[in-house]
């Protein structure tokens, strides 16, 4: 089946390397939804990331040309919507805009105040972690968010950073020892 979807997105790259827009807006509702969530997992902001996704698309188009498949459609317009990513949050606008983590609250019955007391804790916990993890290092932030947001392979971690695995493994390790450093002595002491 995933030949098929090759073979079906080979055609519509073709048709809209010579200029058909329904051929790019077939690709584009294709892979918006994934490109969206990438970019989510990498901002944590909804509005970034729609603005984000839109650029993507709009480079994509005016970079077809280029596309010559020696890799996945996908991964080629994924390395444009991270390196995009990249640009913006190391941009002065984005250091001036507050920074906000989104969390997804589970639907909790809250039996008493000591259970609504765990839950604000474990939240905030939550968003120290991510705000922590945005102050990574570039390299190690991209790894980590691939792998356990994503739920990238190291292997396509990889493919799309044009990275050698052994680097990414490196990566995904220092990034994972940073986050329990900082969990040990920011979370843990100070309780």
């Amino acid at each position: 089946m995933k030949k098929n979807s090759d073979d079906i997105d080979s055609v519509l790259i073709e048709k809209a390397k010579n200029g058909n827009e329904g051929a790019f807006s077939i690709l584009v509702n294709k892979y918006h939804p994934r490109v969206y969530a990438s970019l989510f997992s990498f901002t944590k902001s909804k509005e970034d990331s729609e603005d984000l996704s839109q650029q993507t698309f709009i480079k994509v188009w005016q970079q077809l040309s280029s596309f010559r498949g020696e890799s996945a459609f996908f991964t080629w317009v994924y390395r444009i919507a991270i390196n995009l990513a990249k640009n913006y949050v190391s941009s002065a606008a984005y250091k001036k805009q507050k920074i906000s983590s989104s969390i997804e609250f589970l639907e909790l019955d809250v039996s008493s105040f000591e259970d609504l007391e765990s839950i604000i804790i474990h939240d905030q916990s939550l968003i120290e972690i991510n705000d922590f993890i945005i102050t990574m290092p570039e390299s190690l932030k991209t790894a980590f968010t691939m792998r356990e947001v994503e739920g990238k392979s190291y292997d396509e971690i990889s493919e799309i950073t044009k990275t050698p695995i052994g680097t990414v493994r490196s990566r995904i390790f220092r990034a994972r020892e940073s986050i329990i450093e900082y969990m040990k002595k920011e979370l843990i002491d100070n309780e």
